[in-house]
This record gives C-alpha cells, sequence and structure tokens, in this order.
C-alpha cells in the first residue's frame, strides 16, 4: 500500500523505504547470498567457514536482519556452538513460525552444485540449519533451488509437477504450494515473511509475467516483506531468463554489482570442475 500511494507503479530503484537504504544498496538478503556464494567459491560447503561470513555481516552492524536470523546471531555471539544456534533461536522465541530469512539466501547453492543433485539438497538444508532450525525452511531452500536447476536449464514450468512430486513425502505443505502458485489468483498471493508465502509470491510472479523486469515489479509493487520475496522471486527470474535480461538502468544503480558479478562466474567456475 505505502509503495502505491507514493510511487504509483514502482520500476526504478529509488531507495528509501523502512531502513532507508542508498538506490541499488543490498539488504541482508543480498549481504548473506553473497557471504555464501563467496564461501562456496572458495571451496566445498564448510559451515564453520559460511557462519563466520554471517558473523562478520552481522557484525558490522547491517540495517535489516530477520527475528530469525539475528536471534540465532546472538546466540552465536554469546557462545553457542554453530551446531546448536538454530535450536537456540528456535527455543528463545517460542518455536516461531518458519520465516524466509534462508530462503533467500539459497541460490549459490543451486549454481555451485548444479551437476550434483544429492550436494545440492544437502547443502540446501544444511545452510538453511545453521539459522533456521524448522526443517521447513530448509526443504523450502531445497524446492527453490531445484525449481533454480530447472530454470537455468530452460524447463521451469514442466518440471515444476516433478519438483512437486518429489517434496511430498518431506513436506506436502511445500508440495502444496508449489503446485498452488501455478493456477493461484493474485488475489491469493502474499509477499510475507513466512517462508510458504515468499516461496509461493516468488514462482507465481516468475510463472504469470513474461520478462525478468516484469517479474520483479510485480514483487515489488506488493508492498509487504517485498524485498526478501523479490530476492527469491529474482533469484528464479534470473535463472530463467538469464543475466543478459536485467534491465542496464538497474545494473548501473547496484551497488555490489562488481561483487556479485565475481561470485556468479566463481560459483559457474566452482559447478564445472
Amino acid at each position: 500500500m505505502q509503495v502505491r500511494e507514493r510511487w504509483g507503479v514502482l520500476d526504478e530503484m529509488v531507495g528509501g523505504g523502512f531502513h532507508g537504504v542508498e538506490p541499488g544498496e543490498g539488504t541482508d538478503a543480498t549481504e548473506m547470498m553473497l557471504a555464501l556464494a563467496e564461501s562456496l567459491v572458495a571451496g566445498d560447503f564448510d559451515p564453520g567457514d559460511v557462519v563466520g561470513r554471517y558473523r562478520t555481516w552481522f557484525a558490522a552492524g547491517p540495517r535489516d536482519v530477520s527475528l530469525t536470523t539475528r536471534t540465532a546471531m546472538l546466540a552465536l555471539a554469546a557462545g553457542t556452538p554453530w551446531e546448536l544456534a538454530s535450536r537456540r533461536a528456535y527455543e528463545i522465541l517460542g518455536s516461531p513460525t518458519p520465516g524466509n530469512g534462508s530462503v533467500m539466501r539459497c541460490a549459490p547453492v543451486a549454481l555451485r552444485f548444479y551437476f550434483d543433485n544429492d550436494a545440492r539438497r544437502r547443502v540446501s538444508l544444511a545452510d538453511s540449519a545453521l539459522t533456521h532450525f524448522d526443517h521447513l525452511a530448509g526443504w523450502s531452500c531445497v524446492a527453490l533451488n531445484e525449481l533454480l536447476v530447472a530454470a537455468m536449464a530452460g524447463r521451469l514450468e514442466e518440471s515444476l509437477p516433478a519438483i512437486a512430486a518429489s517434496l511430498d513425502a518431506e513436506d506436502s505443505r511445500i508440495s502444496q504450494a508449489l503446485r498452488e502458485a501455478t493456477d493461484a489468483e493474485p488475489s491469493e498471493i502474499h509477499a510475507g515473511a513466512f517462508v510458504l508465502d515468499s516461496l509461493k509470491a516468488a514462482v507465481w510472479a516468475v510463472l504469470h509475467t513474461t520478462t525478468f523486469e516484469g517479474t520483479l515489479v510485480e514483487i515489488v509493487n506488493r508492498g509487504d516483506d517485498c524485498d526478501t520475496v523479490g530476492a527469491v522471486a529474482g533469484a528464479l527470474a534470473g535463472a530463467r531468463y538469464g543475466a543478459d535480461a536485467i534491465p542496464a538502468r538497474w545494473l548501473e544503480a547496484l551497488l555490489v554489482r562488481q561483487r556479485v558479478t565475481a561470485a556468479a562466474d566463481g560459483l559457474a567456475e566452482r559447478a564445472a570442475t
């Protein structure tokens, strides 16, 4: 509602918002994704290294940190071993509804392990568990990374039913969300922080638009948790349409462009070895 009242249809990087970001500045989704990506470029998945990079990011005082991630980071700072930090956060918060703080950052796993199905699934779950104890968050990361691989291969729509079916035994709520995204009405889409709302909204936006820009404009103008859901939808749209589909005016404004490009190139090189 605030986006529509101030900007009408927003299709430029204007900055501002609740956290007062600069045009083209990254949010927690960008920074955590880059931390994971750069760790995966440096070597195989090393949870200790990834946690160290997350802690360095958190110690710098980011403007925006989701509640679950913040609580896990604070547990780590208090001396909780990384293997137990997400469980500790889960206990402190009182078994919260699983949020989208791990699915927003997990896309590098799809590119790094593009050719390795087992590793892709294992690392998707393991990275999510560093901050999100609830298995629904982890399996949502698995789902997104499977969708990303299908999109990069040019077969997103035809692969979606099989991907949904492959998750029935793990958590049927994820399968249902993926199936509903295909035929959902716009009024049924909520760009909220609940991980299934985020996943469903991102998939729906990609399936119901025809360009990278169209996908992002659709999501961002819904407001709510649109930066995080935009990160998920942007990853999926990028996988579907490729880097050349990103509007030049957006790339020029992106403050972390070189870092993103270097990480993506490194992940692609690692996947091919």
